[in-house]
């Protein structure tokens, strides 16, 4: 009878209780994770793609870039022939050379004074520059040297030309420099390529 009793109170009790539901949430969990995971790997995706296409786009500009360089350069080709200093020329310095083009593009031989043109640079007997100075003529403070003869027009491919230089004024004049010494520049025409040749100054006495 005990245990009777006992019974029917806890049915009594659980029936007094008020039941929660609750919403079944184990099918929508599983919908909204695929969905975060998707876009999480769409955005991801994208990423990727950009930043591979812009890697591949600096890269491939400058493998162009480079190549056009290195082509434009390995057509370009100067060669000194000759080269003779004349310091006895009414008090002038005299410098007469012959240049070939010995490449398959056309050499600027620009005389003047704004860049890019052709630079005259001299060097010392270990191959550093002295000074340099573009063919402009220019006097005062930032006298140049001047191109007498040969320039403002291009060295086609495979043809001679005879340039006559100035260098009696500007920075890079050979007056101070010893009868008799071994001189040695370097021709750059206009960052297209650019030569070197020596001489000896040599003044009649």
């Amino acid at each position: 009878m005990a245990t009777g009793r006992i019974t029917n109170r806890k049915a009594i009790i659980q029936n007094r209780v008020p039941q929660i539901a609750f919403p079944n949430r184990k099918a929508i969990t599983p919908i909204i994770a695929i969905i975060l995971t998707m876009m999480m790997v769409v955005a991801v995706a994208g990423a990727m793609f950009y930043w591979i296409s812009r890697i591949q786009g600096q890269g491939q500009g400058g493998v162009e870039s480079f190549s056009g360089r290195f082509f434009t350069t390995a057509a370009s080709a100067v060669n000194v022939i000759h080269v003779s200093y004349n310091g006895s020329f009414a008090n002038a310095e005299l410098l007469t050379m012959f240049l070939q083009n010995i490449g398959n593009s056309n050499i600027p031989l620009d005389n003047g004074t704004s860049s890019p043109t052709t630079e005259w640079i001299v060097l010392d007997v270990n191959g550093r520059p002295v000074c340099s100075s573009s063919w402009g003529g220019t006097i005062g403070t930032n006298a140049t040297i001047k191109c007498m003869r040969g320039c403002a027009t291009d060295i086609l491919p495979g043809q001679i030309r005879q340039v006559v230089l100035n260098l009696s004024i500007g920075e890079c004049t050979l007056m101070n420099i010893t009868n008799g010494t071994q001189v040695k520049f370097t021709i750059d025409f206009s960052g297209k390529t650019t030569t070197t040749g020596t001489f000896i100054k040599t003044v009649p006495q």
